[in-house]
């Protein structure tokens, strides 16, 4: 173009001197002139050729023709290493091969960058996103053709419901249309740390082609990575969390390092929770149980009971042949057997590292000491679940503690789940793939409360004193929410006061503990006792309740 205030800029394009090579409903073949300087001896410019590719679509040449998504997945906020960046694999015709790309897609003719970044994640994904960022246009291949690209960094709301389900595959993604379909197009998660050697081993393996753009980032992030390792920063005072996750590290042997039993022991002498990931409980597993639950509390089997005092319903199965009696008749009953028999096995296995993590942070002599107080069938899983409420809905679970040792829970994350800590009930967060686990009342007692066993909930919109946000509790209550209670009790002739240790009038049996504790035995197992210890920390839940109200105004 001439420039008005002097010589024209060399080199410029004429495009009115275009020439249309062929084109087809998506893509154009130009020709194009364009102008350079003279030649030492020559009195005017040269015009050369160069041929070029262009989207139909593009109406301008600074139009933006695409959006390329970057989201990062903060599974666990406490620990970074463990975030994922949100990947597509589908096959590509013009290279004949399956690639590794972000996620992208056209921008619409009414659309800004953020606003077609969401929409095409959530049809390519299935995610919910947010966008936080949108960069200037950047081009890929500017030898090749004009088109651009803005690349839009989303964040994605893994308490959102939707999140979740997508997350765990319990929902499949509709968005697609039938080319992506067709092409095979599907999510990919690939670890934030590490993302380098990722795609290099899937080139490796699979022989897959990766987009450029994504390769970029790796590699700077590589590059990012192996500078803080070499100038590492000054360490920080963190806070500990209320609910650590932590990863049930084992030795050779298959049993829990030190660090390993003493983190687990200092996380319940805090708060009474935290979140552990073992190999034993792989996202398949959880997934299924979850399903087969699910399954099982809609069907017609007496042993599916509504709770007396909480909106839900629920069945209780006291060791492994009730599993198998109570669901041998139910429509897909074979199914449901093995994948809840596959739970309680993996629930004992669970048990028994975190009972021997607890005698080693305890500096017991014996580390299998609670293990042989437990060789017998007694625990017992509850499959629960919370029917829909809405803006009006109280607690979906009564403020309650266990009765047992200790309770492993697995939870569809749906949020609404809360423990009192420090006078305050807070939100335990739902990270994919992990299990919350929390102490007894009969193991708080055998170490005298130094282990504590907590109050907790699942509360809804209208519950007093929560410090979950308003609209998580809000989005929770629109669904239902499915969880799995293993409850890990002691063989029934074992004192609840272990011997030697003077806690008053509590040396009754661990089977008339748990009978008293919960109003019975089997479905009847309710929980609706206090023990006096938790009644004389925090008076009656009348005065509780009066005193979250006035907290709350």
């Amino acid at each position: 173009m001439p420039n008005a205030d002097g010589p024209e800029k060399l080199p410029r394009v004429d495009f009115s001197k275009t020439e249309t090579v062929g084109s087809t409903r998506w893509m154009r073949l130009e020709t194009i002139s364009y102008h350079v300087p003279p030649k030492e001896g020559e009195a005017e410019d040269s015009v050369l050729k160069w041929d070029r590719a262009v989207r139909t679509t593009k109406n301008s040449e600074e139009a933006i023709d695409a959006v390329v998504i970057l989201a990062v997945l903060k599974n666990d906020p406490n620990d970074p290493s463990k975030d994922e960046i949100v990947c597509v694999k589908q096959f590509r015709p013009p290279v004949d091969a399956h690639t590794i790309e972000l996620p992208a897609g056209l921008i619409d003719a009414d659309e800004d960058p953020a606003t077609a970044a969401e929409r095409e994640f959530a049809e390519e994904t299935g995610y919910v996103g947010k966008a936080v960022q949108v960069l200037p246009a950047s081009y890929l291949s500017p030898g090749l053709t004009n088109e651009s690209a803005c690349i839009v960094r989303l964040e994605v709301d893994m308490g959102l419901e939707r999140n979740v389900k997508i997350h765990t595959d319990q929902v499949k993604n509709a968005g697609l249309d039938g080319c992506e379909v067709d092409r095979g197009l599907e999510k990919l998660l690939l670890p934030r740390q590490g993302l380098l050697g990722a795609l290099h081993n899937l080139q490796e393996k699979e022989g897959v082609k990766v987009f450029a753009a994504l390769y970029s980032l790796a590699l700077g992030m590589s590059v990012g990575e192996t500078s803080s390792a070499a100038n590492p920063k000054p360490k920080r005072s963190v806070a500990k969390p209320d609910f650590p996750l932590l990863n049930l590290v084992l030795d050779d042997d298959g049993n829990p390092t030190l660090d390993t039993c003493r983190e687990v022991t200092a996380a319940l002498r805090d708060s009474g929770f935290l979140l552990i990931q073992t190999p034993l409980l792989d996202l398949n597993l959880q997934q299924e149980v979850l399903k087969s639950t699910a399954q099982f509390l809609e069907s017609n089997s007496p042993a599916v009971v509504t709770h007396p005092s909480d909106p839900k319903v629920y069945a209780m199965f006291e060791g492994i042949k009730s599993i198998e009696e109570a669901t041998c008749n139910t429509i897909g009953g074979g199914m449901i057997v093995e994948d809840l028999g596959d739970w309680y096995e993996a629930m004992r296995k669970t048990r028994d590292i975190l009972l021997r993590c607890i005698a080693v942070g305890l500096e017991m002599d014996d580390p299998n000491f609670f293990i042989r107080l437990h060789d017998e069938d007694n625990d017992a899983l509850r499959l629960l679940r919370y029917p829909p409420g809405n803006a009006s809905t109280g607690n979906r679970c009564k403020e309650h503690s266990d009765y047992g040792t200790l309770t492993l829970l697995l939870n569809d994350g749906v949020g609404g789940l809360e423990a009192f800590v420090n006078d305050q009930w807070r939100p335990i967060p739902y990270v994919v793939g992990s299990l919350v686990v929390n102490i007894g009342s009969i193991l708080s007692e055998w170490t005298r409360q130094e282990l504590k066993a907590t109050l907790h909930r699942v509360a809804g919109p209208a519950s007093v004193g929560s410090l979950s946000s308003k609209e998580t509790l809000l989005e929770a209550a629109k669904v239902p929410r499915v969880s799995i209670a293993y409850f890990a009790d002691p063989n029934k002739n074992v004192s609840r006061a272990l011997e030697g240790q003077n806690v008053g009038d509590s040396g009754m049996r661990v089977k008339d503990y748990i009978r008293w504790r919960s109003g019975g035995k089997g479905a009847s197992r309710s929980g609706v006792a206090f023990t006096s210890t938790e009644e004389s920390r925090l008076g009656t839940m009348d005065d509780l309740m009066d005193k979250f109200a006035l907290l709350s105004h």
